[in-house]
């Protein structure tokens, strides 16, 4: 596959929704798309397992020499990144 690939990510990543993000990454993924920016402008919300799926999701793309980027994240989203030490994880623009 050619070009960047847009996920758009829902409001809330947490417990209830998190099986739905990591399936619909690793579909993604599956299709050889490797090349992919996540579009977080209408997450308010990112809990621990939705960091450790975009940290596994970010692994599976760096095995196969793609890139991730996260894009349009929110104050406090970005404050969870802050936090945790993933702004040094991941590549993360407005």
């Amino acid at each position: 596959m050619s070009g960047v690939f847009t996920y758009k990510a829902d409001e809330r990543i947490d417990t209830r929704t998190v099986e739905k993000f990591s399936d619909e990454l690793k579909e993604i993924l599956q299709k050889g798309n490797y090349e992919i920016e996540i579009d977080m402008s209408d997450t308010v919300y990112i809990s621990s397992v939705g960091l450790r799926v975009l940290l596994a999701t970010q692994k599976d793309i760096d095995k196969n020499g793609g890139s991730m980027v996260i894009r349009k994240a929110g104050p406090a989203v970005k404050k969870v990144f802050e936090v945790t030490g993933f702004v040094r994880l991941f590549r993360i623009e407005d």
